[in-house]
């Protein structure tokens, strides 16, 4: 267990590099956080009584510590970019009350400080298996598809729809790269847009994570109400749409398991009937989810400098349309 001490007034800060790239790459704002983190720490830790222990990695867009608190219990402390989505996130956190997300001990928007409870290693480092990592991912969305509607703001008009900005964002991307050995992957990728735009339903939409990969399903330390799969989620988005969104975005990696096998689209196929009938929703609409969202990932990754990240999204995205 990590020992209480008093902080100091400005501990040292050793910040992850790919959070420090982010931040400098907001200008001066992000520059402004950066320099202001050994105070803040520092500040909400004297306040919440809290105990330093070691910086913990993961996360893009916040600086994050394991802590002990005065009563000797473990928890963590992340202290976030200030950004819109942060509000978005904190209250989907708290609004879950521990139900497939992470408990929230303590909060303070102004700062972007977070007390949450101490978690062990995501499901993407423990489990090997994949078909065993989706049980759990389908199982605890449906714990966090329980935050009431009313957190998010429904989307403003036809255009706020999640399928409409992932068909600008391909159409875009996708125009800028002009790579004519993309057009067949795009075409079908802005097909599938179109389609989950079209057949949008506000009476079945629901509070989706957003971004529910395997790294963001973090086990529980100890049994308790609202983890009764043994994991939870962290860093949600939490906007309204259908819920075979989530279960698509989960299913957009696996690029080494399916560049691996000699029948990949047979092998999604499965993998979507599998959250499919975990959790009641349509087979074929977590496919096309899963497919827009691997082709959106795959451009902008390399729209932002990252192309050879982003390279097996868009190899894998080519696969399945010939191993049919």
């Amino acid at each position: 267990m990590v020992g209480f001490a008093i902080v100091e007034e400005a501990p040292a800060v050793t910040v992850q590099p790919t959070v420090r790239a982010y931040a400098e790459s907001l200008g001066a704002h992000g520059r402004l956080w950066l320099d202001s983190l050994p105070a803040l720490l520092g500040r909400q830790c004297r306040e919440w009584e809290l105990g330093l222990g070691n910086t913990l990695p993961g996360g893009s867009r916040s600086y994050v510590r394991r802590v002990t608190t005065r009563d000797g219990r473990r928890a963590v402390l992340k202290l976030a970019l200030p950004e819109p989505i942060l509000t978005t996130q904190i209250s989907t956190l708290v609004a879950a009350r521990g139900h497939g997300y992470v408990q929230v001990l303590a909060h303070d928007l102004d700062r972007g400080a977070l007390l949450l409870e101490s978690l062990g290693p995501s499901a993407g480092e423990a489990v090997r298996d994949v078909p065993t990592v989706l049980a759990l991912t389908a199982g605890t969305l449906r714990q966090a598809w329980r935050v009431p509607r009313e957190v998010c703001l429904p989307p403003q008009g036809e255009s706020g729809h999640k399928a409409a900005g992932l068909l600008a964002l391909v159409r875009d991307l996708a125009e800028e790269r002009g790579d004519p050995e993309l057009q067949v992957v795009v075409y079908q990728a802005l097909r599938y847009a179109r389609e989950r735009w079209e057949a949008r339903d506000p009476a079945r939409q629901v509070v989706v994570h957003g971004d529910p990969h395997a790294a963001n399903l973090l086990r529980v330390e100890g049994a308790r109400p609202g983890a009764e799969t043994g994991y939870v989620f962290v860093d949600p988005e939490g906007f309204l749409c259908e819920p075979e969104y989530d279960l698509g975005v989960a299913l957009r990696g696996w690029n080494t398991e399916l560049l691996a096998s000699s029948h990949p689209n047979s092998e999604l196929r499965s993998w979507c009937e599998q959250m499919a009938w975990a959790t009641g929703t349509d087979a074929e609409a977590i496919w096309q989810w899963a497919y827009l969202e691997r082709v959106s990932s795959g451009l902008y990754l390399g729209h932002h400098g990252l192309p050879d990240l982003g390279a097996p999204f868009l190899t894998v995205a080519g696969r399945l349309l010939t191993s049919v």
